[in-house]
């Protein structure tokens, strides 16, 4: 498992085959705090300007079933997922996956500006 801090302007992380070729899903703080697509998923948090959220991304790490906010499957054709920014100017980790699809399972410790985000994925 990885943890790291992040101070996430514009208020949402990007998780995402690297070199994924899609467009970027629009997450809405107010409505539907995480949305994805077919490479790549977005998620609501807390805006950089007001401070920074604790993430924890692991291979079959367990999300607690009351903080699920998203389970699906990306593809993952270069087999590495990036955590970032919205737009990219910031990569916080890079993680190898030793397939070609991922499960991806996001939990928040809370619907608005989730201060906590954790990120389960399963190779398939």
């Amino acid at each position: 498992m990885d943890e790291f801090l992040a101070n996430v302007p514009w208020g949402i992380l990007k998780i995402e085959a690297v070199g994924g070729d899609e467009d970027i899903p629009d997450a809405d703080p107010d409505n539907r705090p995480v949305s994805a697509n077919e490479t790549c998923v977005t998620v609501a948090v807390l805006h950089g300007d007001f401070g920074q959220v604790r993430v924890r991304i692991g291979k079959d790490l367990a999300v607690e079933e009351e903080a699920v906010a998203f389970s699906g499957i990306i593809a993952c054709p270069t087999r590495t997922l990036e955590v970032s920014d919205i737009v990219g100017d910031t990569s916080y980790l890079r993680l190898p996956v030793g397939a070609d699809r991922v499960e991806i399972t996001v939990g928040l410790d809370r619907q608005e500006m989730a201060e906590v985000v954790t990120v389960g994925f399963r190779e398939l």
